[in-house]
């Protein structure tokens, strides 16, 4: 994945290099032939020129992605190793543009210098300047114009943001759906069968099921050990309907089954579910008490008050009833007298009742436990138990009745327990339609005065926890970063205001973001925007998963990088050029056009084939990032080649910061090595 979502990117620092070398060698060739420099050393020089901002904005790309090194859990499992590719691979470019490129452009760009058509732009690039150019002058003109509608867009993006739901992760599309079938607890064998073998034959005859497999029940020894009475069926689908479609109609036969439970999932959802909350669905509303009675009946009121809440689907209490259970509590003093302990008496009712493993029976590769056990016949009513015959440590016998009190109880099948906390589970699904993060608001609405009521406490997991969990990670870490980020770019422009203009950048790169998701992720554009203002219609909340955040996340690196790119060349013309400010801007901005939309048109390229395989298997995770990365290239490169040399001219149009060609901190000093000389060029 990281390798993936890197592809683009990982020749932007060549590109930077080789356009600068490129540029310097058209420079030197337009000189008067006894003014021209050596070929060697241009090249020198002009790599040696953009190396600081190159090496800079690298280090700020990869530090952007540090927040994905603090995940934990399944998301950690996810993207941790996203993270570590994609810095990994950026920091190998920039190895390889500080070594290898600059001795390619000895090698390769000799010949093409040259030529005559070399010394000047391509028609593509011509034609870009000239509209650029008379565009940038507006915007210098009109600077708190630009300004204020930046920040206008700025405030209506996340506005629109506010509007949007959450989720843990996108929607599988597995092809598969998990039905899960809950009889009522004690169902045998083969009433379980007969009512799976129903349903089974009328999910097969859905238009668009291609095959339909069923598990009743698991082994106790399974680590997902299941009773008898549930069932687990794959429904697998045809590519050529639509699945929405196909799950309605399952629910529809199992809506007409009454005295039933079901839940429709998938299998990877089902998976990622249980491991994260011990339930098959997305949200576990935990609820924590000592009385059982009191435990079971908010359960029951929970689930009954959720089961009409929009936006939820296979609302499930506890499986819990009462059932009759035989309880044995030994009498301490009659066993001594019988020469047993509570520990030996207990084990010779195990075996007799359970039985013990002996030895194991091969049979070709399976092997099979040999139980012995009392013969059923003798152990099948309360009366057999209590007459069972257990033996003393001095060989006398005594039957189970003289030594413990028997007795028939009730009970309930399911006692849960967290942290030594007697607990109720109710689970439930996000519908299609709605979002995790509003269901589970809503969910609290109704639930939380329930528990309250009763005197008991509840937490809400699964899906949600992961979320909120990732979601706080991923903000802490962030701001962290960001205060680096800004110590760093402080030192590399010399300025802390030109360290928060290019900080602008992460805004811009929002607007850009945010819309892409609007767009993709909402319903219909135009009714879905009538809904937003309140005209009519029900509005589709879009949603944000972590992997939408980890694309806001590769978004934030690639803008600033361009952010750097200008201002860095603002001040070079300036301190070693010595140009004047206003023409320093728009020469800085016309020169770092090509590279930047270079670098932002091979990111995007990188990106398009995960874009464009949306809502495919296997694209569910990377395909959210990839779009909110290219939403956010477009806004961000578009409005950094105008809003950032407007903020610039702003910020220092009235006062420079006074700060010497020979006044660079030791850092960049050190990353650029030689300062390229003080020159001249045309």
């Amino acid at each position: 994945g990281g390798l993936t979502v890197a592809i683009g990117v990982l020749v932007d620092d060549a590109i930077i290099d080789v356009e600068n070398v490129f540029r310097r060698l058209k420079q030197n060739r337009a000189r008067p032939e006894d003014e021209r420099r050596r070929f060697t050393d241009v090249i020198f020089d002009a790599s040696n020129e953009i190396r600081p901002a190159m090496v800079f904005a690298t280090v700020i790309i990869v530090m952007v992605f540090v927040p994905l090194l603090f995940l934990q859990g399944l998301e950690g499992r996810f993207f941790r190793p996203l993270g570590v590719t994609y810095m990994i691979s950026i920091m190998a470019s920039l190895i390889v543009a500080l070594t290898l490129t600059p001795a390619l452009c000895k090698i390769l760009l000799g010949g093409r210098l040259g030529s005559k058509h070399g010394d000047t732009d391509s028609f593509l690039v011509r034609h870009l300047k000239r509209i650029y150019e008379p565009s940038l002058r507006l915007a210098l003109r009109r600077r708190s114009w630009v300004l204020g509608a930046a920040g206008l867009a700025t405030v209506l993006s996340l506005w629109l943001a506010s509007t949007f739901g959450t989720s843990f992760l996108p929607s599988f599309n597995e092809g598969t759906f998990t039905v899960f079938l809950l009889a009522p607890p004690g169902t045998s064998l083969d009433e379980s069968n007969r009512l799976a073998t129903q349903i089974d034959a009328r999910l097969k005859a859905i238009d668009g099921v291609r095959s339909v497999s069923r598990r009743t029940g698991r082994a106790e020894r399974d680590e997902h050990a299941e009773p008898v009475s549930n069932s687990e069926i794959e429904v697998t689908v045809e590519t050529g309907r639509d699945r929405e479609v196909i799950r309605e109609e399952i629910d529809a036969i199992l809506g007409s089954i009454p005295g039933i439970t079901t839940m429709v999932g998938q299998p990877i959802e089902h998976r990622l579910s249980h491991v994260l909350s011990g339930t098959p669905a997305a949200i576990a509303i935990n609820i924590f008490g000592e009385d059982l009675d009191e435990l079971r009946r908010a359960a029951k009121e929970i689930e009954t008050e959720l089961q009409s809440l929009p936006g939820a689907r296979d609302v499930n209490a506890n499986r819990e009833v009462m059932i009759t259970s035989l309880p044995i509590r030994y009498r301490h003093a009659e066993l001594a007298s019988a020469g047993l302990s509570p520990a030996d008496a207990a084990e010779q009712v195990r075996e007799a009742l359970y039985g013990e493993v002996v030895d194991t029976v091969n049979q070709g590769v399976r092997q099979y436990d040999l139980v012995v056990r009392l013969d059923p016949v003798h152990r099948e009513t309360f009366e057999q138990v209590r007459d069972l015959m257990l033996r003393g440590r001095g060989g006398a016998t005594v039957r189970l009745r003289d030594v413990a009190d028997i007795g028939p109880e009730r009970s309930s099948n399911l006692i849960t327990r967290e942290n030594a906390q007697r607990k109720a589970v109710v689970s439930l699904n996000v519908a299609e339609g709605s979002n995790l993060g509003d269901l589970v608001g809503q969910v609290q609405e109704r639930v939380d005065p329930i528990v309250q009521r009763a005197g008991l406490t509840v937490a809400y997991g699964g899906q949600f926890e992961a979320q909120q969990s990732a979601a706080r990670t991923i903000m802490i870490a962030g701001l962290a970063v960001a205060v680096l980020m800004l110590m760093l770019l402080q030192i590399s422009t010399g300025s802390m205001r030109a360290a928060v203009l290019v900080m602008l950048n992460m805004p811009l790169a929002l607007i850009g973001g945010i819309a892409a998701i609007y767009l993709t992720e909402g319903g219909g554009l135009v009714s879905n925007t009538l809904a937003l203002l309140g005209l009519g219609g029900q509005y589709i909340a879009p949603v944000i998963s972590i992997a939408s955040m980890v694309g806001f996340i590769t978004l934030f690196g690639i803008a600033v990088r361009n952010g750097i790119l200008l201002i860095n060349h603002y001040n070079h013309l300036m301190q070693l050029e010595n140009v004047p400010l206003g023409e320093a801007i728009v020469q800085g901005s016309m020169e770092r056009l090509v590279p930047i939309l270079m670098t932002a048109l091979a990111a995007a390229l990188g990106l398009l084939p995960l874009a464009m395989a949306s809502g495919k298997p296997g694209s569910e995770l990377l395909a959210p990032l990839a779009i909110v990365t290219l939403g956010g290239l477009l806004t961000s490169t578009l409005l950094n080649l105008i809003v950032v040399p407007a903020g610039y001219s702003l910020v220092f149009g009235h006062k420079l910061e006074p700060r010497t060609a020979g006044a660079s901190s030791l850092l960049t000093r050190i990353i650029g090595g030689l300062r390229p000389a003080k020159t001249k060029e045309t």
